[in-house]
């Protein structure tokens, strides 16, 4: 068997093995007998795809290609959710507790600052 042919079937597998987890959830756990049904006839045409290497890749790629427009949505939406739950009140609290140190507000005629001090070996020693 190829390194192809053997991810497509753990791929397949595991699909199988999702579909009939959604499966048995819905008709113990819910009242939607019927749709775990469909479910279990999904589950069976996709191991039912994996005897034929055409249909086989067929189900993989179009897997892949859900995977990749999921996984492209959930980077958005949990990006999003960091930013606005975990990185905007600290920019706020930020903005209402400290000063600002890019003077942007120009006092002078230059933001210029002058800094004398003479570099010793000390402060090349650890720059990181």
């Amino acid at each position: 068997m190829t390194q192809k042919k053997e991810e497509n079937s753990k791929v397949i597998l595991v699909m199988i093995a999702g579909f009939l987890i959604i499966s048995a959830y819905l008709e113990f756990y819910t009242e939607k007998q019927d749709l775990a049904k469909y479910i279990r006839y999904v589950a069976l045409g996709v191991g039912a795809a994996s005897f034929f290497p055409p249909l086989e890749r067929l189900v993989v790629w179009i897997w892949d290609k859900i995977a990749l427009v999921l996984g492209w949505i959930n980077t958005k939406i949990i990006l999003s959710v960091v930013f606005f739950v975990l990185l905007t009140p600290f920019g706020v609290l930020s903005r209402l507790f400290s000063k600002s140190n890019l003077k942007l507000k120009n006092d002078s005629n230059t933001t210029f600052v002058e800094r004398n001090h003479t570099y010793t070996k000390k402060d090349l020693e650890n720059i990181w």
